[in-house]
């Protein structure tokens, strides 16, 4: 069937809302494609028209998130990155989280390797693309790597615990906290951003 058909899409749809309504109530490893099926009200061959099992689902819905949310890296927010760096990236940071909380929560329990790579994708790769021309080059650099890769894991270990705890601490006690906690490494990983002969900041100009 053709992919752009609406019956495709209609069916598509509710794989991934039966995916997602079944994960919120079990482990990834108890989730069955009859399940699906029965909460999608497709049959077997519907499903398997579509994906090969039950991980292709979760790939893509990772990858649809990722998408929709890298649309709000818009020029109006790259230019408040731009100018305070350090706060603007972490309240962009937990405003993303918060306002997909139910959906990231879901995604944690099926893979928290995942949600990682989503994570390092989202608020570390894209944004520093969106202020840094040559980023590819930090894979070069073990230094810049090692940097990355602490922030990567401290951010993801945050959002983890609190999305366990959602209602200990507030938006914006959290962007403040976040602020607070990772400052001194992200400073420490821009300044090696900025010294380093291979990436170079970019000029951002008001839209």
């Amino acid at each position: 069937m053709n992919q752009n058909d609406l019956r495709y899409i209609k069916t598509e749809d509710l794989i991934k809302q039966a995916f997602l309504s079944c994960a919120s109530e079990y482990d990834i490893q108890d989730v069955h494609i009859k399940d699906i099926c029965a909460k999608a009200r497709i049959s077997r061959n519907a499903f398997y028209s579509h994906y090969e099992n039950k991980y292709q689902v979760l790939e893509q819905i990772c990858r649809e998130t990722e998408e929709r949310m890298l649309n709000e890296l818009n020029p109006e927010i790259i230019k408040k990155l731009s100018n305070n760096t350090m706060y603007s990236t972490s309240e962009w940071c937990i405003n993303m989280i918060y306002d997909n909380q139910d959906l990231f929560r879901i995604l944690a329990r099926c893979s928290e390797a995942s949600l990682r790579r989503m994570i390092h994708s989202i608020f570390i790769k894209s944004t520093l693309a969106s202020l840094y021309d040559n980023t590819d080059e930090i894979q070069n650099d073990l230094v810049l790597q090692m940097s990355e890769s602490f922030i990567t894991d401290a951010l993801t270990a945050m959002i983890l615990l609190w999305l366990k705890n959602p209602d200990r601490i507030s938006k914006d006690q959290l962007t403040d906290f976040l602020y607070e906690i990772a400052k001194g490494p992200i400073e420490v990983f821009y300044r090696k951003l900025d010294e380093s002969k291979s990436v170079r900041r970019k000029k951002i100009t008001a839209s």
